[in-house]
């Protein structure tokens, strides 16, 4: 957590030692993938720090080390779990328990430059809902000359698991993960339609591929005016806000392939913890979870950064002010994972052990695809790829 979300993070574990007298100390270590590499460093030579803020995507990988204690056991016996929001606690109990905290947690939504629909003769008030819909906004917008390319977002496997679950496609076979173990990536109807959409947005000029991983090189181009459109996390609205100066930025719901909005699949980290360290740290880091996960923490979290509120008395505490009222950006994601069948598998996020291979597999075959002449063939690739990368972990 870097930026604004870094000192609104850096803030709370200084209220916490204020009131508690119990010492933090926050490392910052720049992205979710270094922040895996060095976990499972710290596992293998045996130190390891006492909290870890683990993307969802690495659920598995970091929970088949063996060496994670899960939250439940060291959260205070009065804490009550069931006060997390159904679709996230469910994604991040894992037999039977809770298994990590859930702290900064998102979906993937659409932010628009409303200056630029309106320039383009498009209505704000009634963004693209689907990616055809989408196509013809960037028309206007580029043909118009409004903006350079009508919309961006990161190569990260996050947006293509997104629109997996809208269309309640699993992106794996036994239940992403969640029913035993994986042995095949899914390649429906709708992943061909996903691609053949996304190679003619390129093809066209309609959409620029800022890179692999590209968060902030996305944003720039939004931020800058080159692009009407940006898909990214919902964390981004406080930053949004803030830096977009020469134009009024809004929050959209993500588009989906076609009319189907079965649900969005959970993103953003949680907090595990490592096996094997004294009662008396439990006791300390049990009293930090309970802290995190306090109403008054979540509503502080959730206006500093744009992470939806993870409780149902940290929600009923915003509405009850009115603060969705007054921020309706803010609710935009919230109100699409409420909106979502919690019990479709396809919502659950992959449960997978080598997310991380996983990821960057589907993240260059997708370039791949993209500047292909005949996309079947690459689909067929980055299936088998995968395939043979689940086939060697769980074989």
């Amino acid at each position: 957590m870097g930026g604004t979300n870094g000192e609104t993070l850096d803030k709370i574990g200084s209220d916490f030692e204020s009131e508690t007298g119990v010492p933090v100390n926050m490392e910052f270590q720049d992205t979710y993938e270094n922040v895996l590499t060095s976990t499972l460093a710290g596992f293998d030579s045996g130190s390891v720090s006492d909290m870890l803020q683990v993307d969802s995507l690495f659920a598995q990988q970091v929970l088949d080390t063996g060496q994670i204690e899960p939250v439940e056991n060291i959260l205070p016996e009065d804490f009550d779990t069931d006060e997390f929001l159904d679709n996230v606690a469910e994604f991040f109990t894992v037999d039977g328990q809770l298994a990590s905290l859930p702290f900064n947690n998102s979906n993937a939504i659409m932010y628009i430059n409303r200056d630029a629909f309106a320039e383009a003769g498009l209505d704000p008030d009634s963004p693209p809902r689907t990616l055809a819909e989408v196509r013809s906004a960037s028309e206007a917008l580029v043909e118009q000359d409004v903006t350079q390319f009508g919309i961006c977002w990161p190569n990260h496997v996050w947006f293509v698991e997104t629109w997996y679950s809208f269309e309640g496609e699993l992106l794996t076979d036994a239940e992403n993960g969640h029913d035993g173990d994986p042995s095949e990536l899914r390649t429906p109807d709708a992943i061909y339609d996903l691609y053949d959409w996304w190679k003619g947005m390129a093809d066209d000029e309609l959409y620029t591929n800022p890179g692999i991983e590209a968060w902030g090189e996305a944003t720039s181009l939004f931020v800058e005016g080159e692009s009407a459109m940006l898909l990214t996390s919902t964390a981004s609205v406080a930053g949004l806000i803030a830096d977009s100066e020469d134009f009024t930025v809004d929050a959209a719901p993500y588009p989906s392939i076609s009319e189907t909005r079965v649900g969005p699949v959970i993103g953003g980290a949680s907090f595990y913890v490592p096996s094997g360290l004294p009662d008396d740290r439990y006791e300390d880091i049990g009293k930090l979870l309970e802290y995190m996960a306090d109403p008054e923490v979540q509503t502080e979290w959730h206006k500093g950064s744009g992470y939806y509120p993870i409780t149902e008395s940290s929600v009923e505490s915003l509405e009850q002010e009115g603060w969705f009222e007054e921020n309706p950006m803010y609710s935009v994601a919230l109100e699409q994972l409420r909106n979502g069948d919690a019990d479709d598998p396809a919502t659950k996020r992959a449960l997978l052990g080598p997310a991380r291979d996983v990821q960057t597999t589907i993240q260059d075959h997708s370039v791949d695809i993209i500047n292909a002449d005949d996309i079947g063939s690459e689909i067929d690739a980055m299936k088998s790829a995968v395939d043979e990368i689940l086939g060697e972990y769980y074989g």
